[in-house]
């Protein structure tokens, strides 16, 4: 029998029990750190009126979680090379667990931005984690198909995460979304202990000032932009913090960052275009559910009932995307999803005020189909001609340039609409700051991509 045979045979045998509970641990794990990204957005209005949080309070509810996942992130699958995969799954659950329960128990803006933040770090060390399990675990085809499990689960995560936090603020409280976080993570790691084979360890050194260092750049400029009393000095400390982290970067002999992986024009283009479709993409998921709310006035369930259609839409194109992507190539397909997502966010910044639910929804059905085809292809460019050696550092830069986005965004909605007060004009505007960002990732893959995909 020959190799491919041999791999198809072994796609069809039969999970053991072990692998079972193993696949089912990532799986929910993965399904945990992304719920959490998403179960705030529906609850945002409910969160703001308890524990009285202005404008910029409640986006850097989102935002301290967004960036301490960003900023461990690119060290969370380190640890578990050095220290041993079990461990770091349990400390990372452990975390994660505390963290959650601590944040539905939040009474003022302090304690919730600062438990955010705690739960950030777990979830940005069960991330990388979760999917070394399966690929510690499984092999060949079976390899291929967890792997699969796991991004449909990431996708699903997302969707089903608006809707738990809606149906919680409506019908309990928003703090039982994560309340419910806290003996799932405790169970989870009773069953980790147990039944988790005590994986190899690495002799290695986390680059801890190159890490610090980059967690302090990112603070301070989403600080500098939202929240700072004295905006100018934090960004000039902000950009010397950058110049300090790329210097470190250099001199290390095992950086957070290989700055290597930059010099391949792709994959930059893929960072920074990443970054910039993550900024402009956060006021979409951010503000909509509050204009659903505070427009046409449903309630947060009925609101994330409402945003049902577009997060099926965009699982089902996400699954799409490589069927695509084999016809008519990736940076094409990339170019496409830019082109939609730009559309969409100039008809729902045009629609904003309509208090039409049917306008709505034709611009975030829109949306769905571009944000998981962008999503999909800019994922493959930025690990093109990658050395293996540092291919898990690229993967982290992607995806810590995916999150940053995010933080970096919702900071920069925030100052540029701080004084608004009515949420149709803030999304419009959200979505007109979107389009402009979308469109400066748009011309960096026109530029940069396209034209590597055509020799």
């Amino acid at each position: 029998m020959d190799n491919t045979n041999s791999m198809k045979e072994f796609g069809r045998q039969r999970m053991t029990r072990v692998q079972r509970i193993v696949l089912s641990l990532a799986l929910i794990g993965a399904f945990l750190g992304v719920l959490d990204t998403s179960i705030v957005f529906t609850g945002t209005v409910k969160m703001a009126d308890q524990l009285h949080l202005n404008a910029s309070a409640l986006s850097w509810v989102q935002v301290s979680y967004a960036l301490t996942y960003a900023g461990f992130m690119l060290i969370g699958g380190k640890l578990g090379d050095i220290y041993g995969r079990k461990s770091l799954f349990i400390s990372s659950l452990m975390i994660f667990g505390i963290g959650s329960l601590a944040v539905g128990a939040a009474t003022n803006a302090v304690m919730m931005i600062s438990f955010r933040a705690f739960q950030g770090i777990g979830a940005a060390i069960l991330a990388p984690n979760c999917l070394a399990l399966l690929t510690d675990t499984f092999e060949g085809q079976a390899r291929q198909k967890a792997i699969g499990y796991y991004a449909s689960v990431i996708g699903a995560g997302a969707a089903i995460g608006l809707v738990i936090g809606g149906f919680f603020a409506t019908f309990a409280s928003w703090r039982v979304g994560f309340y419910m976080n806290g003996p799932i993570a405790f169970i989870m790691v009773i069953i980790a202990a147990k039944v988790l084979a005590k994986s190899e360890t690495q002799n290695g050194k986390i680059d801890w000032v190159g890490t610090i260092l980059s967690i302090l750049a990112m603070t301070s400029i989403s600080y500098g932009l939202d929240g700072s009393p004295w905006p100018i000095p934090t960004l000039i400390l902000s950009l010397f913090l950058w110049i300090g982290f790329i210097i470190s970067q250099g001199k290390v002999a095992r950086p957070t960052m290989p700055l290597e992986i930059f010099k391949d024009r792709e994959r930059l283009a893929s960072y920074v275009s990443s970054l910039l479709f993550s900024s402009a993409g956060i006021g979409f998921w951010f503000y909509t559910p509050q204009l659903l709310q505070g427009t046409l006035g449903l309630s947060p369930f009925v609101t994330a009932l409402g945003m049902v259609p577009m997060a099926v839409l965009l699982f089902i194109a996400a699954v799409r995307a490589r069927n695509l992507i084999a016809r008519w190539g990736n940076s094409r397909v990339m170019v496409i999803g830019f082109v939609i997502v730009l559309l969409s966010m100039i008809e729902l910044s045009v629609v904003a005020h309509s208090a039409n639910y049917v306008l709505l929804l034709i611009g975030t059905l829109g949306y769905a189909i571009g944000f998981a085809l962008a999503f999909a292809t800019l994922a493959t460019s930025g690990l093109a001609r990658v050395r293996h050696e540092v291919s898990g550092a690229a993967s982290g830069v992607y995806n810590t340039a995916r999150q940053f986005g995010g933080a970096l965004g919702l900071a920069i909605f925030a100052a540029f609409t701080a004084n608004i007060t009515k949420i149709s004009a803030v999304f419009s505007q959200s979505m007109l700051i979107g389009v402009g960002l979308t469109f400066v990732g748009l011309l960096l893959v026109l530029t940069l991509i396209v034209p590597l995909e055509r020799k």
